[in-house]
Order: structure tokens, then sequence, then C-alpha cells
């Protein structure tokens, strides 16, 4: 075997694993083109009059794949959770307990709806919420449980669902990673009472920016269609408006390619999921290597990261940091996805107590020490497209396994302790 990369040996992948993506064809090309000469570029239902939108179809079969009965799209991921927390009702100050593990979108959007986050530590085998964090964190100023399915990975719904319960709670999921995973034969998104995704680039479902809320209630509806049609009400006319609202709505070129992209998805999923299985069947004999907790309740898992926990006591000492190194050199895209626990980022760390009306959260004295420890010397994140081919796993694998069988040459490298 050669020697490592990082000292100098070829990689084991120079070109790294087969990244083709976003995956298009000419059926993307042609839709394209064919919304292009249509001369109908906005999605409004009154250019739509004898027909439906390419917007609108996409929300149907969209809420259809979920399986609930709404679906409505919007420009971003972001908006997606604002809309929910508009759909429930958030008024200043009212608090919404969020994970600290997940992406900054996450606990800004409650923010920008005039919301107070409050940060809960997550549980170490699953790097999910914490439903015991949950429960010792709900006050009586406590509005709803944000539920991160982070990486693509479900969180504890059985508990979270019982706790929202008993405590009167919204559940809103942010799902904008999870695009295709299942808790107990469920689709992510249908389980709490609003599911919020992103079709951003790089999102197992994309249009390049885009996302989308998903619900049953019909009640939500009447309260959400508003903020994304100018204040419209589902059944007004073109210039009555009930709200002071904003312009959500989606151009018909995504909602075409996001029909597009939306038969793609199952197979694509599928090969994820089983890749995955496999990946972790053949990292189970790596030492110093583990997965997340393999739970049967989980029946299809829609990748977004591939964790790796990584134990240095495994591994002579080496820091997480300087394996990470050594498996980029290999050719292996890997990182520590967000980097930090969120309240750790100067947004919410030096926040200016205004934006929480009243509420005097310290974040900057914030402590969720699973969180912590994950991102500073375990979380090893693989990028979906690891999962794309089994060719591209037996790639990381034997990048990994060069690594391992290589161990003490790794821990000699500078600065790994």
């Amino acid at each position: 075997m050669t020697d490592l990369a990082i000292h100098g040996g070829s990689p084991v992948a120079a070109d790294g694993p087969a990244d083709d993506w976003p995956v298009f064809d000419d059926r993307e090309r042609e839709t394209l083109r064919r919304t292009l000469e249509s001369g109908k570029w906005c999605s409004a239902g009154f250019y739509f009059e004898d027909g439906e939108s390419q917007v609108a179809r996409f929300e149907d079969a969209f809420a259809d794949y979920v399986g609930t009965e709404h679906a409505t799209t919007v420009p971003n991921g972001t908006q997606a959770l604002q809309l929910a927390f508009k759909g429930i009702g958030l008024r200043p100050g009212d608090e919404v307990i969020v994970p600290a593990v997940t992406f900054f979108a996450s606990a800004s959007a409650v923010v920008l709806e005039n919301g107070v986050p409050v940060f809960v530590d997550v549980d170490p085998d699953t790097y999910q919420l914490s439903p015991d964090a949950v429960e010792a964190a709900i006050t009586d100023r406590t509005k709803a449980i944000e539920v991160v399915h982070y990486g693509g990975y479900p969180a504890n719904m059985d508990r979270i669902l019982e706790i929202a319960d008993e405590h009167d709670l919204y559940v809103v999921e942010d799902a904008a990673e999870a695009h295709g995973t299942e808790w107990r034969g469920e689709k992510v998104g249908s389980l709490g009472d609003v599911g919020c995704f992103s079709f951003q680039q790089g999102k197992p479902l994309t249009c390049g920016e885009g996302g989308a809320v998903t619900y049953g209630d019909d009640a939500l509806a009447d309260r959400i269609y508003p903020h994304v049609n100018l204040g419209r009400a589902r059944d007004g006319g073109k210039y009555e408006h009930r709200v002071p609202a904003g312009n959500y709505r989606l151009s018909e070129f995504l909602g075409g390619l996001l029909l597009d992209q939306l038969d793609r998805l199952e197979t694509q999923t599928e090969t994820r999921h089983a890749n995955g299985r496999y990946l972790a069947e053949r990292l189970a004999d790596v030492r110093g290597i583990a997965t997340l907790r393999d739970d049967p309740r989980i029946t299809n898992r829609g990748y977004y990261f591939y964790f790796l926990r990584f134990d240095a006591t495994a591994w002579d000492g080496t820091h997480r940091d300087t394996f990470i190194e050594a498996l980029q050199a290999e050719g292996i895209p890997c990182h520590t996805a967000h980097n930090d626990p969120i309240y750790r980022n100067p947004a919410f760390a030096e926040i200016d107590p205004e934006l929480l009306h009243g509420a005097e959260p310290d974040y900057g004295s914030c402590r969720c020490p699973v969180a912590e420890r994950i991102y500073e010397s375990e979380a090893v994140a693989l990028p979906k497209e690891v999962l794309a081919t089994r060719d591209n796993v037996e790639t990381t694998l034997e990048a990994i396994e060069k690594l391992r069988e290589q161990s003490d040459a790794l821990a000699s490298t500078a600065g790994s302790t």
C-alpha cells in the first residue's frame, strides 16, 4: 500500500468519487424550452384559468409523495420555515425549541417570525433532538418544537409527538435534508403539524433554489396561502387582499424542473438507502469509526449527509480534524457539517435583545455538551454523492481502510493531537 496522500503518497481517488449532481438530461432541457416558449413564466393562478400551472402540478405531486393534503412551494427552505411559523400563529416572544445541531436557518427563521429559539441538546447516538432535553426546556411560553431531521436521519418522532400532545405544542418538521426519509413507513414532513423542505442546489430534490411546506389541516392552508400570494385568499379574487403579505411564489421554470426531478427521487433515495446500509455493515469492522444508531423504525433514509462518528482514542490520539484532512487528501470529500452549535454563531451569541421582544436568553453562556463534542471532535460528514453508486462507496471504504492500516503514520502527523 502506498504512503498516505497527506504524507505525499498517491491518493486512493485523485479525482474523488463520481459527483454528477444535479442529475439532468433532455427531459429537463425540454421542460425549460417548453416553458420558455409558452410565455407563461409566472405561476400566478390567473394566468392558468384554462388549466394548472407546473408549480400547482408539482405541489399536488409533492403532497401526494410526502403523504399530506397540501404542499405549498416557496423560493427557499428558510421561507418554508417562516411560512410554517406564520401558519401556527407564532407571536412575538413565543418560544420554539430548536436542536443545537442543525443549519443556521432552523433558528434564524424563528427570529425572523418574532419568536425566541431555545436551544437544546441532541442524542449522542443519532445527532437528533433529544426528547429528554425537549421536556426539560418547556415553559409556559413554549409554542412549538422544531424537529430537524438532521442529515436525513429522522428524529424520534414517537417521543416528540407524545411530548407535544401532552403539552399542547405544535411540531414543525425541518426536513430540508431529509427528502424521502420515512419513520414507521410514513415520510417525514407528514408526521408533525407542518413539514418544511428545501430544494437548494445540493438537496436530494433540487431546482437550484426553492422550498415547500407540507401540511394536512385546511385551517393551516387558509392561514398559509395568503402569505405566499400577496395576501390573497385561496378562494379570493385577483385584487382581493385579505392580509398584508409578500410574494413567495415559485416561477414556472422551477416548477417544471421540480416535476422532472421528483420523477427521479424515489429511485435515487432507494439507491442511497441501500448503499448506506452496505457502508454501515462494512464500517462495523473498522475500529474507531462508528455510524449513527440503526433503528428499525427508520424504514427509509433520504441521506443528505452520511455521518461517521470518529473515536480519537482508537486512532492513537489522532484528532478528528487530522483524520478529515487525511481523508480529503485521499480524494474523499468530507467535513464537519455545520462546524459549531448554532448558539456559538455570532448572530446568536451576540444577538440584539430587541430582536427577542423582551426575552433575555443568554446564548453566549448556553451549553449543550453533546452538540459541542460532536462538532469539536467526533462528527465526520460525507456528502450524499458518496452513496450515489456502489463504486463510490467502495472507493470511500478503500480510503478509510488505508488510513486505518496506517494509523500509526497518521498519528505522527504534525498537529494531529
